[in-house]
């Protein structure tokens, strides 16, 4: 492997633990109905859930909470959801995988 290639670990290794799979209940909705609406591939949204992301792009990010947004709001929901609903930071979990 190349010095200059940084080796990335997941976000459960981290201290950053998923959300997502109890938002997506909370919704009613799969994992591909949301990768279908935020326009990610579902391998990302799988990563998430089950907590092997290694990075997300802010950009990514922006576009499953707007997505997340518009299903509450399409099923009359009135919550808004934000970064804690796809993952939450403790860092009191880091490196205790």
């Amino acid at each position: 492997m190349s010095a200059n290639k940084k080796l990335l670990t997941p976000m459960v290794e981290n201290g950053f633990n998923s959300s997502l799979e109890g938002t997506l209940k909370e919704l009613d909705i799969t994992k591909n109905a949301l990768a279908v609406e935020a326009k990610v591939r579902p391998a990302t949204i799988h990563d998430l859930v089950t907590g092997n992301a290694k990075q997300i792009n802010f950009e990514t990010l922006k576009a499953i909470i707007d997505a997340l947004n518009r299903i509450s709001f399409e099923n009359g929901k009135v919550k808004r959801f934000s970064i804690e609903d796809v993952f939450i930071y403790d860092p009191n979990k880091k490196d205790s995988v």
